[in-house]
């Protein structure tokens, strides 16, 4: 693994690990994930899978990390405070960000300190044919995970921007006089 490999795999996970305090929430500080992952999907995807069994796995994995996103996104608090949109990272929020970006860091990790023979072994067992098989599915499932946390994050961010151009009396509605 490069430098760049580990920079993109702890950029991600810090991503969460500083929004458990709460931050800012602003359509930039969405996207780059975005744009992260998008990068690592030119840089390492090669030829797609041909085998059947192939692309079920990689589905498989992308559909772990559809998971993980969308509880990811879900578990994260997003609130209009004041002037700013906040996103607060709850810790079911962190822990599943984190097992997601950890996971394709380990396994980076295993493979080319000494795994990669495991690797082989588990992609038989797996029906597994082209080498290509992990790269792929890894990268689907970090694309699915990244995509649909921002997606619900969106959401959520369109709803708390909505919230701030309420009335105040609409906001607390105690004050409201009936």
């Amino acid at each position: 693994m490069t430098w760049t490999d580990w920079a993109v795999s702890l950029g991600l996970i810090a991503l969460v690990l500083r929004q458990i305090r709460g931050k800012k929430l602003t359509v930039a500080s969405l996207l780059w994930p975005v744009a992260l992952v998008a990068w690592a999907g030119f840089e390492y995807l090669g030829d797609f899978p041909a085998y059947t069994s192939d692309w079920i796995f990689a589905l498989c994995l992308a559909a772990v990390g559809l998971a993980l996103g969308l509880g990811c996104g879900a578990w994260t608090q997003v609130y209009h405070d004041g002037e700013k949109v906040v996103a607060r990272a709850t810790v079911p929020a962190a822990a599943l960000w984190i097992t997601g970006m950890s996971s394709r860091l380990a396994f980076g990790v295993i493979a080319l300190n000494g795994g990669a023979e495991a690797i082989g072994r588990l992609s038989e067992k797996l029906n597994l044919h082209s080498e290509n098989t992990w790269p792929t599915a890894l990268i689907l499932m970090a694309l699915c995970e990244v995509l649909s946390r921002t997606v619900l994050l969106l959401l959520k961010y369109r709803t708390a921007q909505k919230q701030s151009w309420q009335p105040t009396d609409a906001k607390n509605p105690q004050t409201s006089v009936s």
